[in-house]
């Protein structure tokens, strides 16, 4: 939405609150998913589309923000500015001077906020975790395009199979992310100066806070993927590998009141929650609950419950959970689930309520 945002502030510099957009614009503007503006931005970056001065047309408003309207087919508004496909021939083409104030922009996205992926574990790696892997890391570049831009990942100790991967799964995608040979050491002394790097781990040997997310412009995130085996720390020995703490370079776990049950392992999911806590001021607590998948809540639940409930225990073993409605409330507020989950761990606990 960021780019959204100074595409619009600049339109309006311009003097520009109308836009027509043709069909093959506005059908890739809303099979995107984003929104608009924001699409319209990286259609720009990407040299997809054009902004054109020609005669004067009507058009109806299919949307508007912050003053500025999108017009299409025929209506009442009327507008010489118009968004083509690359291919047309404009009158008089305006786009360089967008293109270039984006580009700025974009690369003052990338010292404020910057992911680093790093796969030297790659080749340690099921074909199946591979195949995980490599669709993380596009969710990821969907992921900045909702709010950022391809430029604000960086991946490093990229192999040949890694990229034949991921060439594969993205032939139709033209992307700007930054994928590197080098390994993380390497790029990460480039970067040491305009930029304050930490580790996300799991097993860090801090905890994250919401200064934390505001102090530091640069997360490392090991690409790792341990779904048919197990490899809790994998990121530390990534940070051994490399003698990151040569560097200062700090580890942080992702808490969610104290403790990492609940808190999303993908790698896009543990993006987002930056993105949302340092860009657009959520709590921490806010953005990891967002963040959240099904299966990240019911988790919670489960660590909730036992951890707030007084055990009735026959022959060593515990048979029954008691909790107070008080608590399922709260719960429910804090970590919606459906009836139906909901039903399904009060019968895996055996969960007793009372009032």
């Amino acid at each position: 939405m960021l780019l959204g945002e100074f595409l619009i502030g600049k339109l309006k510099r311009q003097g520009v609150t109308d836009l027509h957009v043709d069909r093959k614009i506005l059908r890739r503007i809303v099979r995107s998913g984003a929104e608009y503006f924001q699409w319209l931005s990286i259609m720009i970056l990407q040299r997809r589309s054009k902004i054109c001065i020609d005669d004067e047309s009507r058009g109806r408003v299919i949307y508007e923000r912050e003053g500025v309207k999108l017009l299409y087919g025929r209506g009442d508004v009327l507008s010489r500015y118009y968004v083509r496909w690359r291919s047309f021939n404009c009158s008089v083409d305006i786009t360089e001077d967008f293109y270039n104030d984006l580009r700025e922009f974009v690369y003052s996205l990338r010292q404020k906020l910057l992911f680093i992926i790093d796969l030297s574990f790659w080749d340690d790696h099921t074909e199946a975790e591979k195949r995980e892997l490599v669709e993380q890391i596009v969710m990821c570049i969907k992921l900045l395009r909702l709010y950022l831009y391809d430029t604000c990942l960086v991946i490093t100790s990229s192999g040949q199979e890694f990229r034949n991967y991921f060439n594969y799964i993205n032939r139709d995608m033209y992307h700007e992310v930054d994928i590197r040979a080098e390994n993380l050491r390497e790029f990460l002394k480039k970067i040491i100066r305009t930029h304050r790097v930490a580790v996300l781990d799991p097993e860090g040997d801090h905890v994250l806070t919401e200064a934390d997310v505001q102090s530091y412009n640069a997360f490392v995130i090991g690409g790792i993927v341990d779904k048919e085996r197990v490899d809790k720390y994998g990121t530390y020995r990534l940070y051994n590998l490399y003698r990151l703490h040569e560097l200062n370079i700090p580890r942080f776990r992702i808490c969610l009141d104290c403790s990492t049950i609940g808190v999303p392992d993908r790698i896009n999911r543990i993006m987002e929650i930056i993105i949302r806590c340092r860009m657009f001021n959520r709590s921490l607590k806010e953005s990891i609950v967002e963040s959240q998948t099904k299966k990240d809540r019911i988790y919670r639940w489960y660590y909730e419950l036992q951890k707030h409930s007084r055990k009735i225990v026959k022959k060593g073993k515990i048979v029954r959970y008691v909790v107070s409605r008080e608590l399922i409330e709260k719960l429910m507020r804090e970590y919606p689930i459906s009836q139906k989950d909901l039903e399904k761990i009060f019968r895996s606990l055996n969960v007793e309520i009372t009032n």
